[in-house]
């Protein structure tokens, strides 16, 4: 059985999808109902530059893959009850 690596780039990207949704939520209701002061613009900034920094090391990991190979599992047979092969 072969599962594409491609499955798991778009749950990979679902899940970036859904969090960053989350993210602009929560950067939105810091700005419109937290106090403005230096510790609101620090934490934003840190919380805006982390996200980045973790998405661009993500990207650098994922480019280096190639999506088209599959993910093969089970193939020699569990050698159970003397079959061998799937």
């Amino acid at each position: 059985m072969t599962i594409p690596l491609i499955g798991f780039l778009f749950l990979y990207l679902l899940f970036v999808f859904v969090w960053l949704i989350f993210s602009l939520i929560a950067l939105y209701h810091m700005i419109k109902y937290g106090q403005m002061n230096f510790t609101t613009f620090f934490t934003s900034f840190a919380y805006l530059a982390g996200s980045a920094l973790i998405l661009f090391l993500s990207y650098g990991y994922l480019s280096q893959i190639d999506w088209n190979v599959g993910l093969t599992i089970f193939q020699g047979g569990a050698g159970m009850f003397g079959v061998n092969n799937f």
